[in-house]
């Protein structure tokens, strides 16, 4: 019975892991020297900096506490918590630990969750794809030995019971009812934390959960789960209120930044808002983060408040130093698009906003096309798309006029992006053929690409632009695997 019980164990251990890992691959595609970060960080150092913590990277924007708000992506913060840490209280504690020093480095603090049921159909897609490959690595068990909830239909008294909690964080049909039993004991102790510092004096600050059930692990069994916003204070609540939903936490970041963005300098608890610090390890932010900023010169927006992008990164390896620790690589976003302006037309040149932002969607399309959650085209590399785009703003203006159907909201519009995409890679193609040692059987599939990359690409470029196109995503090459 005990080598049993000890047997179960290691399985659910393995499996955890081989999910975490593959979490933790999301986004755009990561190489440590033609991934998209790689490539910003080699060609743009001017626009990154390390940071040991949040403080340090605050006091370096030369911003106060009052002056700065955090957006977190809260799965990120759940999936980061350790394997040893298999109690519920134990995971509660990691996770109130890490959210209150974040509540300790600004005035509003928002975590924002992705939200299973409103995901739109294309990630679905992914994330069905991306489980299969968690699976692949996991060790083969019999069915008893497997993790022993696969369902959303257990409480509060069945999570004491469990042997190890990871194993109900590593099925999705389970995991969202433990975030939110998770969440809502956190909120209850960061309320009783900001009481406490603002009974001795000092400003306790504000923190929001976005997407959320406050139900947690009480939600009756069988009742759809109701994600919201849970908030130690109705102002700070009143502020992310919307009537729309949005699925997916890299979205939610862009929307708090934009949200902020509208209330600096009007009366309320962020009116000296000047600094944003968006946390998340989905490199799908530089693309997103890049094209909020261009549509605000578009738009012509005058506001006080910057983002910094703040990717938590792993200590270095290979370093037997004692003080080697995991750090923040930050990213000043306004910095980096004034660089990749200057990169991409030159000093001499000036292009209107709505010009560049229709370059940055295609440079950004182009990275989509080096392998992220949404596409893959076999071959590409993100540092031809970097060399290829200044070439293509100055001889090929009518790629960049057809680029602007990326955002109209029209869904017929997007096959007028398939010119620009075909241009941007004819070009990145001639490029491959000079580089040495690559496959070269992949460059006729990237200088003619298939329809169905095309279509899924202009898709995603409508998508990160604010455009969600729903209904029959067939249209746009996304197929359901089991379908």
């Amino acid at each position: 019975m005990r080598k049993s019980v000890a047997k179960r164990g290691r399985v659910g251990i393995q499996v955890s892991l081989a999910f975490k890992i593959c979490v933790l691959k999301m986004g755009l595609h990561s190489d440590k020297n033609n991934g998209v970060k790689a490539q910003l960080r080699t060609r743009f150092p001017q626009a990154f900096k390390e940071f040991d913590d949040l403080v340090e990277a605050r006091n370096a924007s030369r911003a106060t506490r009052e002056q700065a708000y955090a957006c977190i992506d809260g799965n990120v913060i759940m999936m980061a918590v350790p394997k040893a840490a298999t109690t519920l209280d134990s995971y509660i504690a990691i996770v109130f630990s890490s959210l209150k020093k974040a509540i300790a480095t600004t005035m509003l603090t928002v975590v924002v969750f992705d939200e299973p049921d409103t995901l739109t159909e294309a990630k679905l897609q992914e994330q069905a794809k991306r489980d299969s490959r968690s699976l692949a690595t996991a060790v083969n068990s019999s069915q008893d030995l497997r993790p022993s909830s696969l369902s959303d239909e257990y409480d509060k008294q069945y999570i004491s019971g469990v042997q190890d909690v990871h194993e109900l964080v590593f099925s999705r049909k389970s995991r969202m009812r433990f975030f939110d039993e998770v969440a809502v004991t956190v909120m209850d102790r960061l309320k009783a934390q900001i009481k406490k510092w603002n009974d001795s004096g000092h400003a306790g600050g504000h923190v929001v959960f976005d997407g959320i059930d406050a139900r947690g692990a009480d939600r009756p069994s069988g009742e759809a789960r109701a994600p919201g916003l849970l908030s130690s204070s109705e102002e700070a609540a009143q502020l992310f209120a919307r009537d729309f939903d949005i699925g997916e936490g890299d979205l939610k970041l862009a929307f708090v930044g934009r949200t902020m963005r509208g209330v600096a300098t009007r009366e309320g608890i962020m009116k000296d808002a000047t600094l944003g610090l968006t946390c998340t390890i989905d490199t799908d932010s530089f693309a997103i983060e890049l094209i909020e900023e261009a549509k605000r010169h578009c738009h012509s927006e005058t506001t006080p408040v910057n983002t910094l992008l703040c990717m938590r990164e792993r200590a270095k390896r290979g370093l037997a130093d004692e003080d080697n620790k995991a750090f923040y690589l930050c990213c000043d976003i306004a910095l980096l698009h004034e660089l990749l302006k200057r990169h991409m037309w030159g000093t001499c040149r000036s292009p209107t906003p709505l010009d560049h932002r229709a370059a940055i969607t295609l440079m950004a399309a182009g990275w989509a096309l080096c392998g992220c959650d949404f596409v893959e085209l076999k071959g590409m590399r993100s540092d031809v798309v970097f060399e290829a785009m200044p070439e293509l703003v100055k001889t090929r203006t009518d790629s960049l006029d057809k680029m602007k159907y990326a955002w109209t909201g029209k869904r017929e519009d997007l096959l007028e992006t398939h010119l620009p995409m075909k241009d941007l890679l004819v070009m990145c193609a001639s490029r491959l053929m000079d580089i040495p040692r690559i496959k070269k059987d992949k460059v006729p599939g990237i200088r003619s690409p298939n329809e169905m990359v095309l279509k899924q690409t202009s898709w995603l470029s409508s998508y990160w632009n604010g455009w969600e196109h729903k209904g029959n995503l067939e249209d746009f090459g996304y197929f359901r695997p089991f379908a």
